[in-house]
């Protein structure tokens, strides 16, 4: 009897430790996602002094939205409502993130224009519906690293540990078919900037399918062109990733065209480096497996992330951001950014024992009304920032594929002096007939290289 109580303890502490034990929801619980949550989990009401507004459902289009066009900006004339710089900023630290405070200290150009709070978030009906669904019936798998019960939306709207809210952010709705074309450019200490990359990519997300009963195994089908610099010119990527890493870990091929050959890609993953001051997991804010690190819910704090951007999405390709406002040591045009105060959750993940990752800690600040990460902050081996990222959320409102995207991006490297700024479209972003899965296979990269 004492060996099956011991036993019986183990596993329950084995499944809180993974996130597993907790995983479903009771009815009265996932009921709270019509009542006093919104239908995403994040907390519906405004905040005690006024400064983060109830959530009343999003926004709607504005008159005039081509949806073939750039989005429109829906707070134009809207003025800032303090400016934060170095001067100042104590006055305000409860509400930065430690990369901000540590930006501050160290670049003279940098201010923060504070801007009213919008909560303009919403999503299509059935992913609404399946978020829902998933509070009841979803489950963390195989120490965390894959997801059962889960199909069309938010896996854990109610998360009750870390490993559930980074799944929520690796499968957060941001499109179902989606094609885009963006450039990126880098920044150094004490030069100026040069162009680092342009490429076209497409995106099949699998896992958010609307007219489809039940999920498969896929999460995310993408493939990637490269026509700058020119020696990648012509260089092709597919990376197709799982909702269960043990089971099916990342699939990836790559195209060069000087070799004239499709060859398997497993390198390209995790602390990978990509470009200068970035891995391949630090692409779209995170993605890939989770498998290397220890995830901790540490809980909610309002801060100020970038948000509403929606002059920013345009910037560049309307000529309103370019390589001059690319100064050495930091970017110093007042449309990076636009920031608000919102709730995020606060995620993090420290590197496993017997793992390895070139980022000993990630700590995550989620947007509680997207799931997509506003500021991520990275840190080296002795525990000092070393690496952040601030992405411009900005809601792609509309009739149909309502979605959120984080994008431009900025990545500064502490320890170099560099930064980046990528996913500046020069384009806007076109929802696109569901692409058939032959497109992301070595064939269909082949047939593609011969055009």
């Amino acid at each position: 009897m004492k060996r099956k109580m011991i036993a019986t303890m183990c596993v329950l502490l084995l499944g809180m430790a993974f996130g597993i034990a907790q995983a479903k929801v009771s009815p009265e619980d996932a009921a709270k996602l019509k009542g006093e949550l919104t239908p995403m989990g994040a907390v519906r009401a405004g905040n005690a002094d006024g400064t983060i507004p109830e959530w009343t459902g999003g926004v709607d289009a504005p008159a005039g939205y081509d949806p073939e066009s750039w989005l429109i900006d829906i707070f134009p004339d809207e003025k800032p409502l303090f400016t934060i710089t170095k001067d100042n900023y104590k006055e305000y630290e409860d509400k930065l993130a430690p990369s901000q405070i540590e930006s501050f200290e160290r670049f003279k150009k940098f201010k923060m224009d504070i801007y009213p709070t919008h909560r303009t978030v919403s999503a299509p009906d059935w992913v609404i519906k399946n978020t829902y669904n998933n509070a009841q019936t979803a489950q963390l798998v195989d120490e965390g690293n894959g997801v059962e019960g889960a199909c069309g939306g938010i896996p854990f709207p109610i998360p009750q540990s870390g490993g559930e809210a980074i799944q929520n952010v690796l499968m957060r709705y941001w499109g179902s078919n989606v094609e885009l074309e963006n450039y990126g450019v880098s920044g150094y200490q004490n030069s100026s900037a040069a162009p680092t990359y342009a490429a076209k990519a497409v995106f099949r997300f699998p896992y958010y399918q609307k007219e489809q009963k039940e999920c498969g195994d896929g999460l995310l089908s993408f493939t990637n062109t490269y026509t700058v610099p020119a020696r990648r010119k012509g260089e092709q990527l597919i990376v197709r990733d799982y909702l269960n890493a043990s089971k099916r870990p990342r699939e990836a091929w790559q195209y060069i065209p000087g070799q004239r050959r499709v060859r398997r890609a497993p390198t390209i993953a995790f602390d990978t480096p990509d470009m200068a001051i970035s891995t391949y997991d630090d692409a779209y804010t995170y993605n890939g497996s989770p498998e290397r690190y220890d995830w901790k819910l540490i809980g909610k704090k309002e801060i100020y992330i970038p948000y509403n951007g929606y002059s920013l999405v345009s910037a560049w390709a309307n000529g309103k951001l370019t390589m001059d406002d690319m100064t050495p040591e930091y970017p110093t045009s007042d449309l990076l950014f636009r920031w608000e105060l919102h709730r995020v959750w606060i995620v993090e993940g420290t590197v496993k024992e017997g793992a390895r990752h070139i980022y000993a800690k990630r700590v995550f600040y989620v947007d509680e009304d997207s799931w997509n990460v506003g500021i991520q902050d990275r840190y080296d081996a002795k525990g000092k920032l070393w690496r952040y990222s601030w992405s411009n959320l900005a809601y792609y409102y509309g009739e149909g594929d309502k979605y959120v995207q984080a994008r431009p991006i900025l990545q500064k490297d502490i320890q170099s002096g560099e930064y980046m700024i990528w996913f500046l479209d020069r384009s806007p972003l076109k929802t696109v007939k569901p692409v058939p899965d032959q497109y992301f296979t070595p064939a269909g990269m082949r047939k593609r290289a011969r055009r």
